[in-house]
């Protein structure tokens, strides 16, 4: 039988039935992870109308669960590549970059012996008598590759990252867009620390990072369950203080047999999504078995061989999943009463030019192209429609920034822009404009689009 208790802020251990609820966030966690209780009564999310309406849909022509990416959502994919490099960056640790397969032979004994522990989602292929699975995280292909480096603990610590494509077997009636697929993208990290002391100080580092992008950026409330074994929260119980006092809510214990997994804690962080279902977001692992399994070591100061503690962790989660909280943040905007957006940085187009008639269209491709010089995804409305037409599927494109130019535009210098979120119209000089967007995508990845800059040129994607 599972057993679950709560870590209050004040510090306190306490039962399920010595929790005083109110109906919000955590609740609903506990609803879900303890009482097995569903609070979305068979409806979808609302933000599954908005992921397709950017083109992210299923692979109709591969196995259930396989999804594909539309030019703009193919451009926001890339974007939250790059981006979640640039968090893991930030951590001051030393992070190196690996890519391999996804395939991995059954009968090699640390690929098994993993596998056994991960249950029966496996994708699993024979070929020439021989099985393999296709990996569920980086696991393996970051391990295969340590285990011949040689290590000395001055190199510790360090991380080694992949943005993995990872399979998952996961049941037909379970599959939700964006959000529980077959195939995902893992942008996963493995820290190679030299003993738990130095594991614990880098999750702390970790855990606030993962605070600070989805309530800090993103304004989500995060509520999370820890799984751990129940000697480790003995031992540790300071630590898990630690890392409660960064929480803004209590947290949910899920005490786990000894030495059943290859981690000592497993924390996961959820969301509360639109519909009231909680959804795993990011994860972190302290491992403690696997460098053993897989004979990864690295040589002590005292000259002796040691196994390093292993931290995992998706400080996004997976890229599908990251897409899910974007749009599922728009449907609660929109929840308010406000239009529904997307960050600047990440909406495939930030800028749309609308000529007020076809005379216009050399000023408007101007402008534009003074824009893309700063790799800002800009485009122009060239087609034969009113200038309202043309707003109104801006408007329904969710971009950002809309520029209305004519006669008076092209004599002061001027651009006239409608902004999305405080729905405000101003006119301002172009270089203003330009200053405001730089300010506004300061450190953040920047991609050009990857479809033409006049939308005459643009086909209908579905």
């Amino acid at each position: 039988m599972k057993e679950y208790k709560i870590f209050t802020k004040d510090g306190e251990l306490l039962d399920i039935d010595e929790y005083l609820f109110k109906e919000n966030d955590f609740k609903y966690l506990v609803d879900k992870e303890v009482f097995s209780r569903s609070h979305s009564k068979g409806t979808a999310p609302k933000a599954l109308k908005y992921i397709e309406k950017f083109g992210i849909e299923w692979e109709e022509m591969s196995d259930r669960g396989h999804m594909r990416y539309q030019p703009k959502a193919a451009v926001m994919f890339d974007l939250i590549s790059e981006y979640v490099w640039d968090k893991i960056a930030s951590l001051d640790i030393p992070v190196y970059k690996i890519k391999g397969t996804n395939m991995f032979k059954l009968s090699e004994p640390p690929v098994r012996e993993h596998a056994e522990l991960f249950g029966d989602r496996l994708y699993e292929l024979k070929n020439e008598e021989e099985k393999y699975i296709l990996r569920y995280a980086a696991c393996h292909q970051q391990f295969a590759a340590v285990r011949h480096w040689n290590i000395s603990h001055k190199h510790l610590p360090f991380g080694t990252y992949e943005n993995a494509d990872s399979y998952r077997l996961e049941q037909s009636g379970e599959l939700l867009l964006c959000f529980r697929t077959r195939r995902m993208n893992m942008p996963d990290l493995h820290i190679f620390t030299r003993d738990l002391d130095e594991a614990k100080k880098i999750t702390l580092k970790i855990h606030k990072k993962i605070f600070e992008e989805f309530e800090s950026n993103l304004g989500r409330n995060l509520v999370n369950l820890y799984n751990l074994t129940k000697s480790f929260f003995n031992e540790n119980e300071d630590y898990i203080e630690q890392l409660s006092k960064i929480e803004k809510n209590p947290i949910l214990l899920h005490f786990v047999p000894e030495n059943k997994y290859y981690w000592v804690i497993n924390v996961e962080y959820n969301i509360i999504d639109s519909i009231k279902n909680p959804r795993e977001i990011a994860t972190f692992q302290i491992d403690t078995g696997n460098a053993k399994r897989f004979g990864i070591k690295y040589t002590t100061e005292d000259g002796k061989k040691a196994y390093p503690p292993i931290i995992h962790t998706a400080p996004i989660g997976t890229i599908e999943r990251y897409l899910y909280t974007l749009f599922d943040t728009a449907a609660l905007h929109e929840e308010k009463g406000e239009p529904p957006s997307l960050p600047l940085w990440v909406s495939p187009t930030q800028v749309r030019i609308i000529p007020t008639s076809k005379r216009y269209n050399r000023f408007a491709l101007e402008i534009a192209k003074s824009l893309q010089e700063k790799s800002i995804r800009v485009d122009v409305d060239d087609r034969d429609e009113s200038v309202g037409k043309k707003i109104a599927n801006a408007e329904k494109d969710w971009v950002n920034y809309i520029l209305v130019v004519g006669k008076e535009e092209q004599a002061s210098d001027t651009i006239s822009v409608r902004d999305r979120v405080s729905k405000k119209i101003k006119k301002i000089p172009l270089k203003e404009f330009i200053d405001h967007l730089e300010k506004e995508l300061k450190n953040k990845p920047r991609i050009k689009s990857y479809w033409p800059l006049e939308l005459s040129k643009v086909p209908k994607f579905r």
